[in-house]
């Protein structure tokens, strides 16, 4: 890639992270296709996550009634309605694709079968904790969630993030079986017109600490 091509590209990825931001305010007589929902979720999938275990699940609600009844769950929001599709972002709490996983680093040829073995091994022993488990569910699917976050707003897309809800009945409609807790709920959506300003950030100065806090 030419030096100019690498800095356009830098320059657009920067300004998307940089304007992208919540919106609330959707087009509820527009909705996105499945052609856009699939390259959103395709998207998300491509965020780190430990060991490249990609421990997430994404359960996209786009019925008016599973959303009305979803909008309950998340206290009211009306925007989850509005948007026409929500994504309920889930994580696994227990390693179930490390053999999968594990077997194509020793295909890829990134370490031997034996070392493979090792590694799998360590991986799935750290989940064996409850609190383990979940904090591997919460902070991979989270990275999805941003993938996804920053896919939509390339789109010309609203989406906005919620943690806002009743967890177990989210994870009762969406049927998670008990190795997968939700994480986030996405409302994402065409937009239906302006947003209020952004609220002020905390700078950079007051958050960046260097060599220890």
């Amino acid at each position: 890639m030419a030096d100019a091509d690498r800095t356009t590209d830098a320059d657009a990825l920067i300004d998307g992270l940089r304007t992208r931001r919540s919106g609330h305010n959707f087009d509820p007589d527009a909705d996105i296709d499945d052609d856009t929902l699939t390259e959103l979720i395709r998207d998300a999938t491509l965020a780190p996550s430990s060991y490249n275990l990609q421990p997430w699940e994404f359960v996209a609600v786009q019925d008016d009634d599973r959303l009305a009844e979803l909008a309950e769950i998340a206290y009211d929001q009306q925007h989850i309605v509005d948007a026409g599709t929500a994504i309920l972002v889930a994580g696994h709490t227990d390693p179930k694709t490390a053999d999968r996983v594990f077997e194509e680093w020793v295909d890829a040829g990134r370490f031997d079968a034996e070392t493979g073995a090792e590694l799998k091994s360590q991986t799935v022993a750290s989940y064996e904790s409850d609190q383990a488990g979940r904090d591997y569910a919460i902070r991979n699917a989270s990275l999805a969630a941003q993938n996804l976050l920053l896919s939509a707003h390339a789109r010309g897309l609203t989406a906005t993030p919620m943690s806002g809800f009743d967890f177990e009945a989210a994870a009762e409609f969406a049927g998670l079986p008990a190795d997968t807790v939700p994480v986030v709920l996405i409302a994402v959506g065409p937009s239906g017109g302006e947003e209020p300003d952004r609220l002020p950030r905390r700078s950079v100065d007051e958050v960046l600490h260097r060599e220890s806090m």
